[in-house]
This record gives C-alpha cells, sequence and structure tokens, in this order.
C-alpha cells in the first residue's frame, strides 16, 4: 500500500498562487507567514507521540513493561 501526501510542503505553500492571493487580501507579508509555518514546523516536530512516550518509560525503568504485558 503506498501513501499519498495531501498536505503542502512549506516551499509549496509559499509558491501557491491562491495562498499569495488570500495573503495580499488580508494584508500578510509572504516572510510572516513563512516564519509561522516554520515555527509550527518546529513546534511540531518536538511533540512525542504515545509510542515514544512509552518507549522512554520503558527504557527508564525496564520493571515498567511488565504492567504493559
Amino acid at each position: 500500500m503506498s501513501k499519498t501526501r495531501d498536505d503542502l510542503t512549506i516551499t509549496e505553500a509559499l509558491r501557491d498562487p491562491l495562498i499569495a492571493m488570500v495573503l495580499r487580501a488580508d494584508g500578510v507579508k509572504l516572510d510572516d507567514f513563512k516564519r509561522l509555518l516554520e515555527t509550527a514546523a518546529r513546534k511540531r516536530e518536538q511533540r512525542t507521540s504515545p509510542v515514544g512516550k512509552f518507549l522512554n518509560v520503558i527504557s527508564n525503568n525496564p520493571a515498567a513493561m511488565c504492567s504493559f504485558c
């Protein structure tokens, strides 16, 4: 099974003519929008997934693994 990507990359969003028109209409500068997207992407990368939390718990406390068996 192949997964398709439905979301635009930051570069694609910054080049999209429709997004550019909306930004202009709202008085938003492209550089400000770029910074917003980059900040959001960094924050999203920093989030820990439930699997990551689980792995962190069991790596720091192997006995905790027994509660998941």
